[in-house]
């Protein structure tokens, strides 16, 4: 497979956009690395390694902020992090689009590639039979694993894969993003301190997927 040809490349690609926003290191998993998406008309999608990680994808809470790097369309902007009103981008401008995370783990919203237009997130639920794409947590020996599942839409490039099982060609959450059950604070510890952010959720309802994924609270309900 044809895989970027360096970091470097990836960090010149950045600088080619002027001044960018102080992105989060990048959570994907580099271990394997399970970090590419596919698109039959496009080829490989690198999450994680633009600009040495400090540019990659980073998913938090409920958005995601950073870039992807395609070898064959350049870079893709998944969102500065900082929605206009918290905590999700409303996607109705430009200025203010990105990549949400609902609290049962479904992704919604526009990412923008200079080169490419728009991907639309929200495009792999209109398929048939409907393919979402939503962060998943499944069981592996040891520990849960957090990967993306589904399709996305772009118009210019067509249908982007995130559901590819082999090892190496699909995009994962670094075992240290990867929730674990009862952390309700998220801080990679089973403690007492977690006691009052439960209680906290509790009585707002205010979760975030890592919640739902962990098993800590059910899911949303889907219509």
């Amino acid at each position: 497979m044809i895989l970027p040809q360096s970091i470097n490349q990836l960090a010149a690609a950045i600088l080619l956009l002027g001044p960018v926003p102080a992105f989060a290191q990048s959570n994907i998993d580099n271990s394997v690395p399970n970090k590419f998406s596919w698109g039959e008309n496009v080829g490989w999608m690198n999450w994680r390694d633009a600009n040495g990680a400090t540019h990659g994808v980073h998913v938090g809470s409920f958005v995601m902020s950073g870039v992807i790097w395609g070898e064959n369309i350049g870079w893709i902007n998944v969102g500065d992090g900082t929605p206009a009103v918290a905590p999700h981008y409303a996607n109705t401008t430009g200025a203010d689009s990105g990549l949400n995370i609902d609290p049962n783990g479904d992704l919604h919203g526009m990412a923008w590639g200079e080169n490419v237009g728009w991907i639309n997130f929200d495009g792999g639920g209109m398929a048939t039979p409907p393919q979402p794409a939503r962060i998943e947590c499944a069981s592996r020996p040891g520990q849960l694993l957090a990967r993306l599942n589904g399709y996305v839409w772009g118009e210019n490039v067509g249908w982007i894969n995130l559901a590819d099982l082999t090892a190496g060609k699909f995009v994962a959450l670094s075992a240290a993003s990867t929730p674990l059950v009862c952390d309700m604070n998220h801080d990679g510890l089973m403690n007492g301190s977690d006691i009052q952010d439960f209680i906290v959720i509790l009585l707002t309802a205010d979760a975030d997927w890592r919640d739902t994924c962990s098993g800590d609270l059910e899911p949303a309900a889907t219509a």
